[in-house]
């Protein structure tokens, strides 16, 4: 199997330096939030059968680390998914809405709390983009993807931020959690660079994003 564009590494982003981004095309990830997100019980219902914590969500120390490094390095394209509650800062050019569509949002006092559906794509220093996009996207949710990782964005999503910046690659993603940007840049035919800390989460992302290199050789193959 080919792998020679893709390039993952089970590290801490807070360790990275300018230098690390050298030749990197754009950095398009999803940090933690920096709002402590965990499951928990709602009100008058028993608590879920599984638990998550976000490893380094209580602070957005990680996020702007990166943010910073890749500013001093120069690279050309930021993406970077954000909480409504807590933006990153810095001046963004564009902000996009994710809607993700009525089948999530289910968090929270199902009695006091509107369901939340959307979240930020804050994008920094793009050039031209495809077309005239409009700044609210609608890519809808399947649940099951909560399976892979409790805050995994779906792959056409990543594939539209890809396409909307004109992104040639390689593609940076310090936080890998699922995977789903590696998935994107492999079906897209885009150099890849990932990392993540979380060991399990790692191993997913990993198993995904060589499948889909797996599967697009194959489908190479074939002609």
């Amino acid at each position: 199997m080919d792998t020679s564009n893709i390039k993952l590494a089970m590290a801490d982003a807070l360790q990275l330096k300018a230098s690390d981004f050298a030749g990197v095309g754009a950095l398009i990830t999803d940090p933690p939030y920096g709002i402590s997100l965990q499951s928990h019980c709602k009100r008058g219902v028993k608590d879920r059968k599984s638990t998550y914590k976000i490893l380094g969500d209580e602070s957005q120390a990680a996020g702007n680390h990166v943010l910073s490094v890749a500013r001093e390095a120069g690279v050309p394209v930021l993406a970077v998914f954000a909480s409504p509650q807590k933006p990153w800062p810095g001046k963004f050019r564009n902000w996009v809405v994710w809607d993700k569509g009525g089948g999530v949002g289910f968090g929270g006092d199902t009695k006091t709390c509107f369901r939340k559906t959307w979240e930020l794509i804050q994008i920094e220093n793009q050039d031209a983009i495809q077309g005239r996009p409009e700044s609210v996207w609608r890519v809808t949710m399947n649940n099951a993807i909560f399976k892979l990782h409790p805050c995994a964005k779906p792959v056409e999503l990543i594939k539209k931020i890809i396409v909307s910046l004109n992104v040639t690659g390689p593609v940076f993603d310090p936080f890998m959690g699922s995977g789903s940007t590696g998935v994107a840049c492999v079906e897209l035919g885009i150099p890849f660079i990932g990392m993540e800390l979380d060991k399990k989460h790692f191993a997913t992302s990993e198993k995904r994003i060589y499948e889909a290199q797996e599967k697009q050789n194959n489908q190479g193959r074939l002609f």
